[in-house]
């Protein structure tokens, strides 16, 4: 887990946050979603609206506890925060002005304590998380809690303004987060698994085509066509020459060298035949004085 910038006292004095209008209330069971509007000011379970900030939630992850956490699980909530206000607001007084987690126990409300942030959190997000947001800019973030109990779920309530007046709240089963933890690793775990077999595969192509320029050379070598002699050449790939004699199964670099050798042969033995010839008598001269 990455250290997340320590934030005391939240000052609120920045967020009025306060609306008017009739209170209307509505509940999704199948969504596990309360949702409380005042106006224009609401959290549907995705967007937080209010008269400042706009925060909206873009994913919901799990993460095993570790030394940071003393051995905690962690739940930890992406999302964007945009300064509607010229008011000084930064990502992270932005969503603790408005968001709370709770897991529900005997005696309290359960309220959740704010975890480091996870070690896959980026440099972006720990480089802005504390910066004032323009009027009009938006960044990105995430907030992490440590869970108190690894089965019961997770409820995250909005509220707004001084008195806390809720906005809104939606459940996470804890179950199902594992479930994509658990989906999300053997992705990763298959992706690996195929990088090595592509690597692997093109490791076994590469060496299929050396073998293959080696056989080339080979048989470049063996048949003779580097050899410039081209009638000597035609006589080595004549079979008929060959019916019979020990040659007749071998390569035709064997053939080629042996039919050289042998015009060597011819040529020294020419040479030396040449050179031993006896040279004609002078005759006498008959030419009478």
């Amino acid at each position: 887990m990455k250290k997340i910038f320590t934030i005391g006292a939240i000052t609120l004095v920045g967020f009025s946050l306060a609306a008017c209008g009739n209170q209307q209330s509505s509940t999704n069971t199948k969504s596990s979603i309360s949702q409380q509007t005042h106006g224009k000011y609401y959290f549907d379970g995705t967007t937080a609206n209010l008269q400042d900030v706009k925060i909206k939630i873009t994913g919901v992850k799990f993460y095993q506890g570790d030394e940071t956490t003393n051995g905690k699980n962690v739940i930890c909530f992406d999302y964007t925060i945009t300064n509607k206000t010229d008011k000084d607001v930064n990502a992270l007084t932005g969503w603790q002005a408005v968001f709370n987690a709770y897991q529900d126990n005997k005696n309290t409300e359960g309220k959740l304590e704010v975890a480091p942030m996870p070690s896959d959190t980026s440099d972006q997000i720990l480089q802005e998380q504390d910066q004032s947001i323009k009027k009009g800019g938006s960044v990105q973030c995430r907030m992490a809690y440590e869970l108190d109990s690894n089965k019961k779920p997770v409820v995250l309530k909005a509220t707004k303004g001084y008195d806390g007046t809720f906005l809104g709240k939606k459940t996470f089963k804890l179950d199902k987060l594992l479930d994509q933890k658990q989906a999300t690793s053997s992705v990763k775990d298959n992706s690996t698994e195929n990088s090595s077999a592509t690597k692997n595969s093109s490791t076994n192509t590469s060496e299929i085509s050396n073998n293959r320029d080696n056989s080339r050379s080979n048989q470049q070598a063996t048949s003779g066509e580097p050899h410039k002699d081209e009638e000597l050449w035609s006589d080595v790939n004549n079979n008929n020459n060959w019916t019979g004699s020990i040659y007749e199964n071998a390569t035709p670099q064997e053939r080629y060298d042996y039919l050289q050798a042998q015009a060597q042969r011819g040529a020294e033995q020419e040479a030396q035949m040449s050179s031993s010839s006896p040279t004609p008598a002078v005759q006498p001269s008959t030419t009478q004085p």
